[in-house]
């Protein structure tokens, strides 16, 4: 009897505190006014890059529908919002996506070859031969595309570009979904995608009639440099 007696208690201890427990959970839920939001990324070391250099060392930054919509203490926010992702940031720096303002993304494909050159010599000699031969719509796709990977990855969230096949740059942008200038770069001389500057500035016309108002690409028009130029160009 009294095994039995024991058992008995600690199964129905074992389902008042259950019920305790569900009567909470559900008291809690119905009861909770904070707003939902999409993505919450908590206690990270939050650099703000505020007009006073606001740095939060435990920091929350509120994400929902694309946009950032909060950015304080976590201690402070998280009473004002729940989320259906939540990222643990512990340990790591949250700040502004980095820009890279002078790119030509495509020519990783050429990384490492004709290194520690003076500038012309590199350029007539190697690269201007090496792009005559390999660079068309194709190999600056896959180029851009790896590119983009490496800045996604290292923060990067907008990029400057001036090269060739711009279209085919904005449409990897796209793709990856970060943002992007882009602009065909424009010479005195044929290149890989025009053979005259009038038809480089043609095309670059074709791109802000194409990219006009996407929220990620902007048209750039883009002269290559004072030494590749004519006046009348620039």
């Amino acid at each position: 009897m009294g095994m039995k007696y024991m058992n008995r208690r600690y199964i129905f201890v074992f389902l008042l505190v259950f019920g305790l427990v569900v009567v909470s959970y559900v008291h809690y839920q119905f009861n909770d006014n904070r707003e939902t939001v999409d993505i919450l990324i908590v206690n990270g070391t939050v650099i703000t890059m505020d007009s006073n250099g606001t740095v939060l060392e435990a920091g929350t930054v509120v994400i929902n529908d694309g946009a950032i919509v909060a950015v304080g203490t976590s201690e402070s926010l998280k009473s004002k919002f729940k989320a259906k992702e939540t990222i643990n940031a512990n340990g790591k720096i949250v700040m502004p996506g980095l820009i890279n303002t002078h790119t030509h993304a495509a020519m990783v494909i050429f990384r490492g070859f004709a290194d520690d050159l003076p500038t012309q010599e590199w350029l007539e000699n190697y690269i201007w031969p090496a792009e005559a031969k390999y660079i068309n719509a194709e190999t600056v796709r896959l180029g851009t595309l790896l590119a983009i990977a490496e800045m996604i990855r290292s923060g990067t969230t907008t990029f400057n570009d001036m090269y060739f096949f711009e279209d085919e740059v904005a449409k990897a942008a796209k793709e990856a979904g970060i943002r992007a200038v882009v602009g065909e770069g424009l010479l005195d001389f044929p290149t890989p995608n025009k053979k005259t500057p009038q038809e480089g500035l043609e095309y670059t016309e074709m791109l802000i009639q194409k990219w006009r108002g996407d929220p990620l690409v902007t048209v750039a028009v883009a002269p290559h440099a004072p030494y590749t130029c004519s006046p009348e160009i620039l």
